[in-house]
């Protein structure tokens, strides 16, 4: 039996204070968010932020109905029934169901987008949940789910909307947490509705319930004026190094204005309950997006993020002081810029084939253990292998550095197939013993380089050599529809949308993968039987960090063009 437990916190609005930095920068302040749509600065938009002005620019806030089918939802899989129940039971598999389904509400079915944080026996994980969004109303709506697991991710509960802030709506782009005392925090952006002048913010909630309850997202404002600025793309970590930082909470994020985008970064020495002045990390001379932190073993800030130049790079900032001051950028590694020309034509901007819009988006993590590799910075990306048009539009790769940041390794690719399908949106986490271990959507199994499944590597030598390639999914799954008109299946996400990115997460035992897919099928009144639909879902999978499953050898690695 089914059922959801929506579980919220009734913490003082006090966290809830706004802070907001104002700076001489130059920006429009009464053109509202609406600019953006006609804007060259559109295709670096998250999903998020690109999904929350269509809607504040094309149709006043609240207007959105929902579009009830006359077919009673019916998911194909048995492995849920109609009844709701606290706790998602086991799998036979080793995939997981995260979110309940049973609690969606058709169009609106989609979990995908998936962050996770994990401290002893507790899996926290967060996703984009458009299931439970409706209405519109400000300390209501929010578009991020969040699930528990308390037995190190053997089952989950659903806990329902991630709370946000009491005068705003939760927009997503959900980033997970966890300090050393267990306490977690959660990054969203939200949005203060005004019609076309509505603000926007980033969002921070915290838990110290061991992540049962989550409080009110406080406001964090960046430079430019909240109703024409957008704030975008956010991402968390935490200090728990034990060095003088430990507890430190960083926060860096995109904000687009009319004078172009830039990273932006801020922190908390408080438990989130306040944030500093926000520092800009990037030049300001290109566009810029995916801002990724990461922390060190004494305590050092490594900020990532993709330069979308004449010659697209990864950039870097290192700080040493807690994310008080940086030092300057550094080039991390090359890159060329994914696409399929049919699917970036129907898609309107740069997506995979299969109407997958794309943004090469990088994941960090640094070996924190006692190994000889410690203090090593393992960053992973997506790159176009050879820059032609055609088949084999994405490639995984990973570079590393042994200094700090300061200098890095000839890129290698890691997915070690002999096909031209593509493998796009990677993630890697470091075991306490040193062992690397990353995850990634591969297409390798499907000729036709549609179906994705979920492949994992590892690497026992700090990234010098990588294991084979072994499937993470027991089902492969396909790409979610355009519906009629151009319309996105789900009517609160933008067209062409498969997530922006996935998470992993390691300690001493296992590596814990989550991830979006679309292996259920849902029957609605614009999808109807026998096809349906494809219906994303959130799935889970741990990999022990050491086992015989993936055998040993550097066969089909190759270093980047």
């Amino acid at each position: 039996m089914l059922r959801t437990a929506k579980i919220f916190s009734l913490l003082s609005l006090a966290l809830s204070t706004i802070f907001f930095f104002s700076t001489g920068r130059s920006t429009h302040s009464s053109a509202g968010l609406c600019w953006l749509l006609d804007s060259s600065q559109r295709e670096y938009l998250s999903e998020a932020g690109e999904s929350f002005i269509e809607e504040l620019c094309n149709a006043p806030l609240g207007a959105l109905t929902l579009h009830r089918p006359s077919v009673p939802r019916s998911v194909l899989n048995s492995v849920h029934d109609s009844s709701p129940s606290p706790v998602l039971h086991r799998q036979t598999s080793t995939n997981i169901m995260v979110n309940n389904p049973n609690t969606d509400t058709p169009e609106n079915t989609t979990q995908s987008e998936t962050t996770i944080a994990v401290y002893g026996d507790t899996v926290m994980v967060g996703f984009v949940d458009t299931g439970q969004a409706l209405p519109l109303e400000p300390g209501t709506s929010s578009r991020s789910g969040l699930a528990r697991s308390a037995d190190q991710g053997e089952s989950f509960i659903d806990l329902g909307k991630a709370p946000p802030n009491p005068r705003a709506i939760g927009i997503s782009d959900p980033s997970l947490a966890v300090d050393s005392k267990g306490n977690f925090y959660l990054s969203t952006i939200q949005q203060v509705p005004n019609g076309r002048n509505s603000e926007s913010y980033m969002g921070v909630s915290r838990s110290t319930d061991s992540g049962q309850t989550f409080s009110p997202a406080l406001l964090v404002a960046g430079f430019g004026p909240v109703d024409s600025a957008l704030q975008d793309k956010e991402l968390i970590a935490v200090d728990n190094t034990g060095s003088t930082f430990d507890g430190n909470l960083y926060m860096t994020w995109t904000e687009f204005d009319t004078g172009g985008s830039h990273i932006l970064f801020a922190r908390s020495t408080d438990g989130a309950q306040t944030f500093s002045k926000p520092l800009i990390l990037s030049d300001g001379r290109t566009s810029v997006q995916g801002a990724t932190p990461a922390v060190g073993p004494n305590g050092e800030v490594y900020i990532v993020w993709i330069n979308f130049g004449q010659r697209p790079d990864l950039r870097l900032r290192r700080s040493l002081d807690g994310g008080q001051t940086f030092e300057s950028e550094r080039v991390v590694a090359s890159l060329r810029l994914s696409a399929d020309s049919t699917a970036s034509n129907n898609c309107g901007r740069r997506a995979l084939k299969g109407n997958i819009r794309h943004l090469e988006l990088p994941s960090v993590a640094v070996d924190l253990g006692k190994s000889p590799t410690r203090g090593t910075i393992y960053v992973t990306y997506s790159s176009d292998p050879d820059g032609n048009a055609g088949p084999d539009a994405s490639d995984v790769y990973i570079v590393r550095s042994a200094d700090g940041g300061q200098s890095w390794s000839e890129a290698i690719r890691l997915n070690d197939d002999t096909t031209t399908s593509d493998q796009f949106q990677p993630a890697v986490a470091v075991a306490r013993d040193g062992t690397v271990g990353l995850m990634f959507y591969d297409r390798r199994l499907d000729p036709t380089n549609l179906n994705i499944d979920v492949y994992m590597t590892r690497s026992t030598d700090g990234g010098q050599t990588w294991e084979v390639n072994t499937r993470v999914t027991d089902r492969s799954f396909p790409v979610p529809p355009i519906a009629l008109n151009g319309r996105n299946f789900d009517n609160l996400r933008s067209v062409c949308y498969m997530g922006d990115y996935n998470q992993m997460a390691a300690d001493d035992e296992f590596f814990y993968l989550v991830w979006g897919d679309n292996r259920e099928t849902l029957f609605t009144e614009r999808f109807l039987a026998p096809n349906g639909r494809p219906d994303p879902n959130v799935f889970f999978a741990k990999i022990p960090v050491h086992n015989g499953t993936l055998s040993a050898s550097p066969t089909g690695l190759r270093h980047a063009p």
